[in-house]
């Protein structure tokens, strides 16, 4: 396809001043909040949805994002849309907006001549201790192309400080010829240069490539019937909050980590596991809700963990793509958790992990659209499983060991042969990406839950949809349900944690307190209580009265 705002370079254009150049670069520049943050550029529109295209490395961390536009406004950033562009340094990012804001003109960057003047804008961070963003436009000149490295080939003199990374680089006579990026050093190691990507890269990637679009999803209190998004999942009866009753849940503990956010849990027995954005490990008390131990166990964030059915091992994943091991029950004794294996192999970072209820297995997820795994008592890589087109976000294991279920970035479910590595069935139905798998303990149900804002039941033996639960109002990005197969519970990032009745699909009751997004949940075996936590930084427990 031909990008709508492509125009070609002509000797008929009319060169602009600094000051025009700075009022186009200030118009279709976004800034970028969010746990990196950066800039961004407007560079398409379809209804009320417009399209920012900035660096991958600006978005790549998980978490909350916000676009600024050049009127102040923020608009929020649904973060399962955001997607990455052909493995290089430029992702897309859609968000949802009735206002009228420019669109930049894109123009063949292949045209761009060596020596050319160009104009590079972005959201800097001041040099004060207060690092408020300002809008900074500069001007320089085109030196070189270099061979590509992670997509840069542009090279320039313009001056570029940090916070503008995503921000554009204007020709001439204000089009778009690429996206700012990188700085580095130069041959003589006292002068920095500056490098981007050719928005050529954009276009060539556009030709083929669907826009993704932002989906309409159900308000809590909504009267609407919902409409079916494929014929794989039944449209549910939207969910109505409950009159909290007799037996519900009530808030009995609050605790804060300031290790970070919180992105992963596990109840066992009496201690509260977490794993926190800084890459640490935290151990609490259920019973007093102190905070027992901690320890540093990835150089990123740690993005999921899980137990051993006989509780000797505690498996993580982490930011840096490692999976380790850890033997969990000599570190209750001793306080000091002795490293088992440190698993090397995946190429981007780790989002899931599971282990086979005999312990002899892991398996791992990661950004890097590959499932591995690995023997727990050597560490060896055992299988690579490829099939996901995207990153592979939550994995399950049935209890009997046989089935493994991984959720992906690209909407479906595949169930594998965890013996063979045999692909058994990929299930569809969800309309965004899949973020969170529970399987019940019996091994018959398999739920999953979605950025769509909804929660999938399937029969684990046959893959056919049971029923679909509805009444968040963003992505789900956990589930678990009892021991006994009669409760599910999952939590979102609408800040809510919600408890269904899985028999018929009830909302039992809703749970509020987090001021932020709701990353983790898990239930006891008993069914009495209920942990969660999130990016505020807080585990809070929840108990029956």
């Amino acid at each position: 396809m031909i990008h709508p705002n492509l125009t070609a370079l002509s000797s008929n254009l009319i060169t602009l001043n600094p000051t025009e150049l700075n009022t186009i670069a200030s118009e279709i520049t976004v800034r970028i909040d969010g746990p990196r943050g950066g800039s961004g550029v407007i560079v398409e529109k379809t209804g009320n949805i417009y399209y920012v295209l900035t660096n991958w490395h600006v978005v790549n961390r998980v978490g909350e994002y916000e676009i600024i536009t050049p009127d102040g406004q923020r608009h929020s950033v649904y973060y399962s849309l955001i997607r990455q562009i052909n493995d290089i340094d430029l992702a897309i990012i859609p968000f949802e907006s009735s206002q009228r804001y420019p669109v930049a003109t894109l123009a063949d960057s292949s045209a761009v001549e060596i020596g050319s003047a160009i104009h590079v804008g972005g959201w800097p961070r001041s040099g004060s201790t207060l690092r408020q963003r300002l809008f900074l436009s500069t001007e320089g000149r085109l030196t070189h192309r270099q061979s590509p490295r992670n997509g840069y080939t542009l090279v320039y003199t313009n001056l570029v400080r940090s916070g503008m990374s995503g921000g554009p680089i204007l020709n001439e006579v204000g089009n778009l010829i690429g996206i700012n990026g990188l700085v580095q050093l130069g041959v003589n190691r006292n002068q920095i240069v500056s490098a981007g990507i050719e928005i050529n890269r954009f276009l060539n990637w556009r030709k083929t490539a669907t826009l993704p679009t932002i989906p309409t999803l159900p308000t809590a209190n909504s009267e609407a019937e919902s409409t079916t998004v494929t014929t794989s999942l039944p449209a549910p009866t939207p969910a109505e909050n409950p009159t909290p009753a007799a037996g519900d849940f009530i808030l009995a503990k609050s605790l804060r980590d300031n290790s970070g956010e919180i992105m992963a849990l596990q109840l066992i027995s009496d201690y509260v596991v977490s794993g926190n954005s800084n890459g640490s490990i935290g151990l609490w008390s259920l019973e007093t809700g102190g905070l027992r131990r901690t320890f540093s166990a990835h150089s990123g964030g740690v993005n999921a963990l899980t137990m051993s059915q006989n509780r000797n091992i505690l498996v993580t994943g982490g930011e840096d793509g490692i999976v380790k091991l850890w033997n969990f029950a000599a570190g209750l004794n001793s306080g000091e958790f002795p490293l088992l294996h440190t698993l090397k192999g995946h190429d981007n970072a780790v989002l899931s992990v599971a282990i086979t209820p005999d312990s002899q297995k892991v398996a791992s997820g990661s950004w890097d659209s590959t499932i591995k795994i690995w023997d727990v008592n050597t560490g060896e890589l055992l299988q690579t499983l490829s099939g996901h087109s995207q990153m592979v976000s939550a994995l399950a294991i049935s209890p009997d060991g046989r089935i493994l279920a991984s959720g992906s970035k690209d909407s479906t479910v595949k169930l594998w042969n965890l013996e063979t590595g045999e692909l058994i069935q990929t299930l569809e139905g969800h309309s965004l990406a899949i973020l969170s798998i529970a399987m019940s303990l019996d091994g018959t149900i398999l739920a999953t839950g979605s950025a769509d804002g909804t929660i999938g039941l399937w029969q684990l033996n046959t893959g056919q949809p049971i029923r679909r639960f509805q009444g968040h109002t963003d992505g789900v990005w956990s589930v678990d349900m009892s021991e006994d197969g009669q409760t599910l519970v999952s939590g979102s990032w609408d800040k809510t944690v919600k408890l269904w009745n899985i028999n018929s699909g009830e909302l039992k009751s809703t749970l509020t307190g987090h001021p932020s997004y709701v990353n983790a949940v898990t239930i006891s075996a008993d069914g009495n209580t209920i942990v969660s936590g999130g990016w505020d930084a807080q585990v809070k427990i929840w108990q029956k009265p």
